[in-house]
């Protein structure tokens, strides 16, 4: 990934500043998907629109950033689960997964639309149930990797709170922990894994409860949010450009049927490449 860092001379809207300094005799069409894909930053913040009004000594970082078309890959199927690792791009929802992969299966559970990793889907609604329940009870063991902003003091902790609905971002609800310790409760439990030069850092998260957002909501309350979770962070310490969230579901464990299951995703290539 080819990567840009300059501050501007003089006022300047971003288009104009990046067609000037990247490509002054091309299309603003390839800078404007760029943007779209959070591959600007202007004094530490992610800046998507093209229009934004610049002022001189604004510092600007911008990178190239190709969006790969999505792959399903298969980490374990018989004749009632499917595992996938899923890709980014891909709404967690039964409809968007039985077209893009010509199957009937029925979710287990859900991830963010640009979380990638582990999966479960049950080959028949009954079976989607079962597992439901399983996650329900708390008896599937979930482990998360992020890289987020900054590098903590601490090797590891456990993060308690209540959740209440504190806003909304671009029409999605942003989650919060309640100081007076009322709301939804969540637990999450995290350790350090590598410590980047680049400001950044490797985490380990598993999450004891499956609030929404929970682990982006807790990694950005203890200062270290995920990159680039723009719904959680304003601004990011680390130099780290990436087009999505870089959360990823690692590993999934339960018993099924007198079975231990274990299920662990690779780290896709936006994460691998920086560590």
């Amino acid at each position: 990934m080819t990567k840009l860092s300059w501050r501007l001379s003089r006022r300047s809207r971003l288009i104009d500043a990046l067609k000037e300094r990247i490509d002054p005799s091309g299309s603003a069409r390839a800078l404007k998907r760029s943007l779209e894909s959070n591959g600007c930053r202007v004094n530490g913040r992610v800046e998507r629109f093209a229009s934004a009004q610049l002022e001189k000594g604004d510092l600007i970082e911008w990178a190239a950033i190709a969006q790969d078309k999505p792959i399903y890959t298969t980490l374990f199927e018989d004749e009632e689960l499917l595992v996938l690792n899923k890709p980014v791009r891909s709404v967690c929802s039964d409809a968007f997964f039985q077209k893009a992969l010509k199957k009937r299966v029925w979710l287990a559970h859900r991830l963010d639309k640009d979380t990638t990793g582990v999966l479960l889907f049950g080959k028949s609604p009954a079976v989607a149930k079962e597992l439901q329940n399983l996650f329900e009870e708390r008896a599937v063991e979930k482990e998360y990797l992020a890289l987020v902003d900054g590098i903590p003091k601490k090797s590891s902790g456990i993060i308690r709170s209540h959740f209440i609905k504190k806003s909304s971002f671009e029409g999605q609800t942003i989650w919060g922990s309640n100081p007076v310790g009322t709301g939804l409760y969540a637990e999450s439990s995290w350790e350090l894994r590598t410590a980047l030069s680049t400001q950044a850092s490797l985490l380990s998260i598993k999450p004891k409860t499956g609030r929404t957002h929970q682990i982006r909501v807790h990694l950005s309350e203890m200062g270290h949010p995920i990159l680039i979770d723009r719904q959680y962070a304003s601004h990011f310490r680390s130099s780290l450009i990436a087009a999505r969230p870089l959360l990823h579901a690692s590993r999934l464990q339960f018993s099924w049927k007198g079975r231990q299951l274990l299920f662990e995703a690779p780290l896709p290539t936006d994460i691998s490449t920086h560590l």
